[in-house]
């Protein structure tokens, strides 16, 4: 079995992360040979370098590696696959046109990719949700689209959060114009006294945030910390009174399942995925509009007897989320796949 992990090298990331931990899990099974496709010098992270990676580094390492079935886990993969193949395809953002971009990036991480998974013998999706959208816009026979589902790391599940300790909310992803942090920060014009803190990489949209910050005088309430490092990750999940996910496209949403996990009330985005991954252990806000989600905050961080029981709920309802079912699922589709 030659899995593709690369992008679990350097800055920590969803796509690393997915990498990572399904290598692990696949290790622990100990019933199949794994080959890891990766190079440690080659960096991924510039478009130029991640176009040469899927198309002829990874491809030669693919060929190379001669297994029974190949993974392409970063949601991309070659013009000429080696056969049997699988490919992860977390989320299909860049067809909806949810991703911002140049022309090269929206033409090669949207219609070419559309093309080039077809030629995948089967296609992972983390949710159902997520499935459905892959049969419809990739235009895929749905046979062919399996839900391998994504897990949580027990880490998460021991931080005992000191609730309220921080008085701030929490969200935490890529600062895009998907995942709308501008709704979470208006929110805050009703909720005096609370603070929002934001982790995750900043793009081009962190402008915009910053400027409806300083349009709304909410400059010294709102912090954008960027990318953290998994330690201070936990740290901000532990002294959060909340987390908060306005996104409103995903594939499937580990942080707030994340926050589950570790006892956190969340108010999230009312959104098809959200209610399948999340369950009804969070409170749910009309996407995109900020009044909503101001009442919801309210409601969650008065820490009511309701609030404190769903946030009980949430530990329980995460740990479903296992990655080593997510290995077991997968173990099944390579073998349908080798024969």
């Amino acid at each position: 079995m030659a899995l593709e992990t690369q992008f679990a090298h350097g800055t920590p990331t969803g796509l690393g992360t997915y990498a990572k931990r399904l290598t692990n899990a696949l290790a622990a099974r100990g019933d199949v040979e794994i080959v890891e496709l990766s190079d440690d010098s080659f960096d991924v992270w510039r478009f130029d370098r991640r176009l040469y990676w899927d198309q002829v580094r990874a491809r030669h390492l693919a060929v190379r590696a001669r297994a029974d079935v190949v993974h392409f886990t970063g949601g991309t993969m070659p013009w000429w696959p080696p056969h049997p193949c699988v490919l992860t395809l977390h989320d299909v953002a860049w067809l909806r046109g949810s991703v911002d971009g140049s022309l090269h990036q929206r033409w090669y991480f949207g219609g070419l990719q559309r093309s080039l998974s077809r030629q995948a013998d089967r296609i992972a999706a983390d949710s159902q949700c997520a499935r459905d959208e892959i049969v419809e816009r990739i235009a895929v026979t749905p046979a062919k689209v399996v839900v391998t589902g994504a897990g949580v790391d027990d880490a998460w599940f021991g931080l005992s959060p000191q609730a309220g300790a921080g008085r701030y909310v929490l969200c935490v992803g890529t600062v895009e114009r998907r995942k709308d942090l501008i709704t979470a920060l208006r929110a805050l014009v009703d909720l005096p006294g609370v603070r929002l803190i934001s982790a995750g990489p900043l793009t081009r949209y962190a402008a915009a945030v910053t400027a409806e910050a300083n349009r709304l005088s909410l400059a010294d309430r709102v912090t954008l910390e960027g990318y953290v490092s998994e330690a201070a990750l936990h740290e901000l999940y532990r002294n959060a009174s909340a987390f908060v996910f306005p996104s409103q496209y995903e594939g499937f949403g580990l942080p707030p399942l994340q926050a589950l996990a570790a006892g956190l009330p969340v108010v999230a985005a009312d959104i098809p995925v959200m209610r399948e991954v999340l369950g009804d252990c969070a409170v749910f806000a009309r996407s995109g509009e900020s009044e909503s989600f101001a009442d919801a905050l309210r409601t969650t961080l008065e820490l009511g007897a309701d609030v404190r029981e769903r946030a009980q709920r949430g530990v329980v309802w995460a740990r479903q989320f296992t990655w080593s079912s997510v290995a077991e699922r997968m173990t099944r589709l390579y073998r349908s796949l080798a024969g």
